[in-house]
């Protein structure tokens, strides 16, 4: 009676053990398949039904080639007997494909089991102690494309999908190593689009990217299968003709600039820009990677300097050109620690008048060794080293200080005209330039900020909100050099802007260009009609002032009424 009650008790317990081993085994996240030494499923869980396409009941008592295909059941079979043959556990990966089609990427992972101590009886061999198979199954389908998706991020730009620098490395390398296998020639050509930043500050970053994406597309699609287009950053690409000589080279260059240049359909904007190209050609200028891409960019700095819109082919004069720049930055940068500049002011006269009341100040950099840097040099250089901001702080506390030093010995002047660069604007600009003129007790309604159509005219909310900021404290904004940038008229009168400067170089030829005589004509009828002051720079002689004047221009400045001068100079002339 005893014994039957033990033998009851252990039953239940065996019971409860399975159950407990079943729930342990259905709740398992991988997938996990028992296989007999004969291949047919004795044991599945429930995660299992996922790739096989069926309940676990519906597998147990099949095979492989009851759910696949002859030459996916075979191989699966074949690792099978890998592993028992091993007597070892196998890890691979396959595609296995459901009954519905789709394809799956597993783990698996066979782990032979082998009855009693896995060991071979006498004149046994080892199939024969195995009792099966145990596979455990991951599905990495989804991982392997998030891999492949950050493999192909790591290596390709997002927004062109072209190459990035990392893939143009290792294709231009590769490109070398068979140019050179076959004595052959190739060409690294450095892109740029010119003023494309005009483009992003007046229409904003998504037209800016459409139009990327567009200059993209029409590199890549004129190029051969051979050949490499890469974006390195921003609005610069680099193109890599194969098997090119410099016939070839020269042509296909054009023919991608005249490519570029064709107008852009963007969101309703018809769009014109052109680029510039710098050439350099292996072996004859460099074979290797980094060597060709310093001097196709060197060469494409020089295209730039040219006048834009034109290729240049790399030379030797070019690499000392550049070290030249490079070194010019560093007494750049020492220059603004030092404060090495000096400011010269160039008065504002109204017509008739031969005392100023206006004046716009000019910086200079009277280096030690090249003597007078040009601003056009050094100004571009300050703005894509970052040294502009704080280079433009300097000014306009030194000409709001001399600026007060006038007025305290009796030279009253209306307004000081200041140049701002767009990288100054930063949301602490308005605070900064309150604080200047609070700590050199400076009136608001004395400072005018000179900016660009493309800084007023970008949209942008930081550089709104900063502009306005200043307006409220009286500060007035001018738009220098009006005429040669993307505003649209119409939407003048939307803008905070007290003054226009009509450019100089439709003042010098407003009589030799008809065009240009129109152009300023309707520009003062405008300004006129929205009651903004009219600026008109570069005079230089008597006929010009003449034509201004019937024209109904406000404001003269040039040479003709008088040059630049140092601080304590102009207080001599005009107080």
């Amino acid at each position: 009676m005893q014994q039957r009650q033990r033998r009851v008790r252990s039953d239940r317990q065996l019971d409860a053990h399975s159950v407990l081993l079943g729930n342990i085994f259905g709740a398992l996240p991988e997938m996990v398949f028992y296989k007999d030494r004969r291949g047919v499923y004795r044991l599945c869980n429930g995660p299992g039904s996922r790739f096989l396409g069926r309940a676990p009941e519906e597998i147990k008592g099949f095979q492989d080639a009851d759910f696949f295909d002859t030459a996916t059941a075979e191989r699966m079979r074949q690792r099978d007997l890998d592993a028992i043959q091993r007597r070892s556990a196998i890890l691979s990966e396959e595609w296995i494909s459901g009954p519905d089609g789709e394809q799956v990427l597993l783990e698996i992972n066979r782990q032979p089991l082998f009855s009693g101590s896995g060991t071979t009886s006498q004149g046994a061999t080892e199939s024969q102690n195995c009792v099966g198979v145990l596979l455990t199954c991951r599905d990495i389908t989804e991982h392997r494309q998030q891999q492949k998706e950050l493999e192909y991020q790591a290596r390709h730009d997002i927004l062109t999908g072209l190459a990035n620098r990392a893939l143009l490395h290792e294709k231009l390398t590769f490109a070398l190593q068979m140019a050179k296998r076959n004595e052959e020639s190739l060409a690294v050509i450095f892109i740029d689009l010119d003023r494309f930043r005009d483009i992003n500050d007046t229409l904003g970053h998504t037209i800016g990217d459409m139009l990327l994406r567009d200059v993209a597309h029409r590199l890549s699609s004129n190029l051969r299968d051979s050949d490499i287009c890469a974006r390195l950053s921003g609005d610069e690409f680099v193109v890599v003709l194969t098997q090119a000589d410099t016939t070839y080279v020269e042509n296909k260059c054009r023919q991608l600039l005249e490519e570029l240049a064709r107008s852009y359909q963007l969101q309703g904007h018809l769009l014109s820009i052109n680029a510039s190209a710098g050439i350099a050609m292996a072996p004859t200028h460099g074979d290797n990677a980094d060597i060709l891409l310093v001097h196709a960019d060197a060469a494409l700095h020089q295209a730039k300097a040219l006048g834009r819109n034109r290729s240049c082919i790399y030379s030797a004069e070019l690499t000392a050109r550049r070290s030249n720049q490079l070194s010019l930055e560093q007494d750049l940068r020492s220059a603004v620690e030092n404060e090495e500049f000096s400011l010269e002011y160039q008065g504002q006269f109204r017509p008739g008048e031969t005392l100023p009341r206006r004046v716009e100040t000019l910086i200079r950099w009277p280096h030690a060794l090249r003597g007078q840097v040009s601003p056009h040099e050094f100004i571009p250089l300050a703005e894509s080293s970052g040294l502009i901001r704080e280079l433009g702080f300097w000014v306009l506390r030194r000409a709001c200080s001399e600026f007060m030093a006038w007025r305290q010995q009796g030279l009253l002047l209306e307004k000081i005209a200041v140049n701002v660069s767009a990288m100054q604007i930063n949301s602490r600009f308005a605070d900064t330039v309150a604080g200047i003129m609070k700590e050199t007790g400076f009136e608001p309604h004395w400072l005018e900020l000179e900016v660009t159509e493309s800084l007023m005219m970008s949209g942008m909310t930081e550089i709104n909100n900063q502009i306005h900021k200043l307006c409220e404290l009286g500060v007035e904004f001018s738009i220098d050099d009006f005429g040669t940038g993307y505003s649209s008229l119409s939407k003048l009168k939307e803008m905070p802007v007290s003054v226009l400067k009509i450019d100089r170089s439709f003042v010098r030829n407003i009589h030799e260009q008809a065009n240009d005589y129109e152009i300023v004509r309707a520009i003062v009828a405008m300004a006129k009609s929205l009651n903004i002051d009219v600026v008109a720079e570069g005079i230089e002689n008597e006929a010009q002032g003449e034509t201004l004047t019937l024209l109904g221009c406000e404001w003269f400045q040039g040479y003709l009424y008088g040059r630049p001068m140092a601080a304590d100079e102009f207080l001599r002339q005009y107080s």
